[in-house]
């Protein structure tokens, strides 16, 4: 319980969030196979027009990566009823396509974590709201950015120990 209170009076508010910069206006692509399930999700967010420039649907592999060629969404929200096989196969070609700036949100029905590599923040379906959904891409984002920022000073870093032994 006292972990829950911690975790509760920690997490950022929406207020603070709120004001972030029109340049990183959020192009929002939901993925999944149950229409019924996307188009809650897909209405929810409807009402953070303020804060989301544009949401799109996908439904197949072939469309979604067709949408992130031609739309270049900077979250994607993929929901984990198509199963674990397809799930991680669609992750992996999402991941190819080298796209830094891309983040990838599950929507998780049980609270297992059998996807760990390319995927940047993990949502319970059974606590979704548009603000829990807007914070989860929001802390995506940040994360992507902070990955981003090690993997430069990292090879940075490396380039100026050569520079020092040789």
């Amino acid at each position: 319980m006292k972990f829950a209170l911690r975790s509760a009076m920690n997490a950022p508010s929406i207020k603070r969030i709120k004001s972030h910069k029109p340049s990183e206006a959020l192009r929002v692509l939901l993925v999944g196979n149950n229409p019924i399930e996307m188009s809650g999700i897909f209405n929810g967010l409807q009402t953070l027009k303020d804060k989301i420039f544009k949401i799109d649907t996908s439904f197949s592999d072939d469309d979604t990566l067709k949408k992130i060629a031609t739309y270049d969404p900077n979250c994607i929200i993929i929901d984990d009823n198509m199963g674990l096989k397809p799930l991680k196969n669609l992750i992996d070609k999402i991941n190819l396509l080298g796209k830094e700036a891309l983040t990838i949100t599950l929507l998780k029905t049980t609270n297992t974590q059998e996807i760990t590599h390319g995927v940047q923040e993990y949502l319970l379906k059974e606590s979704v709201t548009p603000e829990r959904i807007y914070l989860s891409l929001m802390n995506a984002i940040r994360f992507r950015k902070t990955q981003k920022y090690l993997k430069i000073k990292y090879y940075t870093g490396r380039k100026r120990l050569k520079r020092m032994f040789i």
